[in-house]
This record gives structure tokens, C-alpha cells and sequence, in this order.
């Protein structure tokens, strides 16, 4: 009896706790409406309470992008865009936005071009997601150690040539698809790069307001965090030379 009545104790809590959430889907439905009716501020307020409850998604950054948009918020436009490109990074939508919103911003900075080998190996990893490159790698794995199978126990010399040599191109496969697996992992981890929030910020010599003012940047700019301190980031901006401090509450990472 004790058993059968802790057992509806519960059963109570979590009907309590759950009852006041509201479908996943009927909060996407409600979203949608408010943005094709143009209350925008209203869908990006839902996207951001799905993306809040659910997890991240490239299609809530995305129409949350969107949303934001729509509103002239620059900054917020272009970091769910950034954030929808990190977890769909091959998207012709999110890529086209991205250009859009870069196209609008008042800082044109002259980028440092990569190196022909990083620019390539940037274009081959953002193929696939991660959770793909891992799939790529086990299953590259699992046909290199078939085609050894082959080699140990095939008594045709024909049969044992071919299969080393298959061998030893899908274990050299592997390990590349391995490397850019990791890669992209780390640059999702390792997130350094923030996009400036406040319409304009003064970037100061030292991490407090008694430094000289190096520069201003504005709203919606890509820039990399090389350094925190207390209430400061230390950003690089894309040109490789141009670098200081800035209020983090200026900036979100993406």
C-alpha cells in the first residue's frame, strides 16, 4: 500500500511539472504564424523558447535569423545565421542569408586570405556534419580491415595485390576522414568567434575604460576572441593586425 502510494506521488509531480509545456509543435505552428503575419518580434520570442526547451537546430537559427532580420537587429540576424551554418554548414539558405546580412554591415574589413591547403581543407570538412565524418570513419575502418581480411586469407596473388592496395588507400581515407571529423569538432567546441551586439563599440588599448580608443566597430561584425579578462574580451578582427579590448556584454559567441 506504502509502494502503490509513492507510485501516484509521482505520477502527480510529473503530470504537475509537465503540465504547463507546451508541444514542441504546436509552438513551431504558432511561430511560423506570427512571423507570415509579420509579428516578428513575437516568432523569434517562440523560436527562442523551442530552441530553449529543445536543443539547438539549424532550422530554428535559422527562421529565428529570420525573424530577427526582419526586425533591423543586424547582430542577432547574423549570429543565428552563423550558429544555423555551424550545425548546417553546407545549406545554400543559411550560406545565401549570411552573405545578405554580411553584404549590410557598416565594417568592411579586408580579409587575411588562407592559405590554398586550409581554404580546401575547410571546403572538404564543411561536406558533412560531424556525426557524419564519424559514420564516414567507421565505415572506411570496417571496409579496410575487410579488404586486409582478404590479403591474409586469399590464396590469389591477383586477389592479395589488389585487396593490400585497397587496403592502404581506405586507411589512408580513414585517417583523413578521422582528422576532419576531429577538426570540425573542434572549431564547435573551441568556439573564439563572436558577433557585436551593440550598434557601436569603442575597442579600448587595455581591458578597462582608462585605455585610449584604438577604433570603432559596429553592429553585427564577425570578430575573433583571442583573450578574457574580467568584464572584456580581447578581439582580432579578420584582417589579421586590428586587435583590443571590448565589453562582453557587446558581443555574443557564437
Amino acid at each position: 500500500m506504502r509502494f502503490i502510494s509513492l507510485v501516484l506521488v509521482f505520477l502527480l509531480s510529473v503530470t504537475l511539472l509537465t503540465a504547463g509545456e507546451v508541444p514542441v509543435d504546436t509552438l513551431w505552428n504558432s511561430a511560423n504564424n506570427s512571423y507570415s503575419v509579420g509579428n516578428y518580434q513575437e516568432a523569434a520570442q517562440l523560436y527562442e523558447q523551442i530552441l530553449n526547451e529543445n536543443g539547438e537546430s539549424a532550422e530554428i537559427y535559422f527562421n529565428l535569423g529570420n525573424a530577427c532580420f526582419k526586425q533591423n537587429l543586424l547582430g542577432a540576424a547574423h549570429l543565428n545565421y552563423e550558429r544555423a551554418r555551424r550545425l548546417d554548414p553546407t545549406n545554400p539558405d543559411i550560406l545565401h542569408n549570411l552573405d545578405f546580412v554580411k553584404a549590410m554591415q557598416i565594417d568592411k574589413i579586408d580579409e587575411v586570405q588562407d592559405i590554398f591547403i586550409t581554404t580546401w581543407l575547410d571546403n572538404v570538412m564543411n561536406i558533412f556534419t560531424g556525426k557524419a565524418w564519424s559514420t564516414v570513419f567507421f565505415t572506411l575502418i570496417t571496409l579496410s580491415l575487410l579488404l586486409l581480411s582478404f590479403f591474409i586469407f586469399s590464396q590469389t596473388s591477383r586477389i592479395r595485390k589488389l585487396s593490400f592496395s585497397g587496403f592502404c588507400l581506405f586507411i589512408l581515407l580513414s585517417v583523413t576522414s578521422f582528422y576532419l571529423g576531429y577538426r570540425q569538432r573542434n572549431q564547435t567546441l573551441n568556439r573564439s568567434e563572436a558577433i557585436i551586439y551593440s550598434q557601436e563599440v569603442v575597442v579600448k588599448s587595455t581591458p578597462n575604460n582608462s585605455g585610449s580608443d584604438l577604433f570603432i566597430i559596429h553592429e553585427g561584425l564577425k570578430v575573433r576572441i583571442i583573450d578574457k579578462q574580467e568584464n572584456y574580451y580581447r578581439i582580432i578582427l579578420d584582417d589579421g593586425k586590428s586587435q583590443g579590448w571590448i565589453p562582453r556584454e557587446s558581443a555574443e559567441i557564437i
